[in-house]
């Protein structure tokens, strides 16, 4: 069955099979229409967060073949950001998730900078090395109020500019909106000469610099876009969440959640992060509630087995396996 619903889907033009997938869109905003159980909207809301985030990583790790493994980092830069910019410094979070995107992006690029030249194994090394600082920083640095993390002022609950919601109903259009815009930006670029260059360095490198590509130049501007929308949707969840600290933005897990994604999805496509978040986030918040009190640490088991057999059974992701890139 799954074999015939894939040669019909091959055999769609690709407008229609975009125009599909604004039909499913379209579905998944009626959503809060037929339910709004708080488990429902819940995962939706960080089925959308993971949408970004793994778009995010998709980018320098799907696109350009550099497998980060300190993707964290920017995601807390971003979150701690909008945090303090709207508690201490009364700036707005419309405004705060953008300037935590900003200055998300100046860490990635001070990052690849210093780990570009690097290869391979080697490059994940240090980016891990990276995420084990930034945790290490987080939890000893007053300023951020260290391991004791930041709480939102719950008196702005509601207020206008505050982005803090009593229902969840409006994090849900508000992060399912960007999580499309995210989506749009990489299929743009997929569609760009960009794509095709980082394609083509993660292909052949030492080919694409022969050929007179400035592998470099690339590699950091991959690094520049990834960063900010990392940075974005960390200040989104710091929003949503309304409580951070390093044990949620930059605990080595949460490096696996933001790699997870695109990885069972469908590494370099457009469309992997979408449908990896999709079966990932479920799985996880289902196991996360359903499997605690003597059973807590299990759903990381089930997770692992799911990752196990895509491994095995579908390399490359579902989507890849299935339809290759969709251009």
């Amino acid at each position: 069955m799954i074999g015939t619903i894939r040669d019909r889907l091959d055999d769609l033009p690709t407008r229609q099979r975009w125009g599909l997938a604004g039909i499913l869109l379209v579905g998944m905003l009626l959503v809060p229409q037929v339910s709004t159980n708080f488990f429902v909207m819940n995962v939706f809301i960080y089925a959308f967060i993971f949408i970004g985030l793994g778009q995010s990583w998709n980018v320098i790790g799907g696109y350009a073949g550099q497998f980060s493994l300190g993707h964290a980092v920017m995601f807390a830069v971003g979150a701690y950001t909008t945090a303090i910019l709207f508690i201490r410094h009364g700036v707005t979070p419309y405004v705060g998730i953008f300037a935590g995107g900003l200055t998300a992006a100046a860490v990635g690029l001070f990052l690849g900078a210093a780990t570009f030249r690097l290869r391979y194994h080697y490059f994940a090394m240090a980016t891990l090395a990276a995420a084990l600082i930034g945790k290490t920083v987080g939890f000893r640095w007053k300023y951020i109020n260290g391991a004791s993390g930041i709480e939102y002022p719950f008196a702005q609950l509601g207020t206008p500019w505050s982005m803090m919601f009593r229902d969840k109903l409006p994090y849900y259009y508000l992060i399912g909106v960007m999580a499309l815009a995210a989506t749009l930006v990489i299929y743009r670029m997929d569609r760009a000469k960009l794509g095709m260059y980082l394609r083509s360095i993660d292909m052949d490198q030492g080919l694409a610099r022969n050929s007179g590509l400035n592998v470099f130049n690339y590699k950091m501007y991959a690094m520049g876009v990834s960063s900010y929308i990392a940075g974005v949707f960390g200040g989104l969840y710091a929003q949503y969440v309304l409580y951070i600290d390093p044990m949620s933005t930059l605990r080595v897990l949460r490096n696996i959640d933001i790699i997870i994604v695109p990885i069972i999805g469908g590494v370099g496509t457009v469309l992997g992060p979408v449908v990896g978040a999709f079966i990932f986030i479920p799985i996880r918040e289902y196991t996360r509630t359903g499997l605690s009190g003597g059973y807590t640490g299990l759903g990381w088991v089930v997770v692992g087995v799911v990752i196990v057999l895509i491994s095995i059974y579908r390399p490359g992701g579902v989507l890849n396996q299935y339809f290759g890139r969709w251009d």
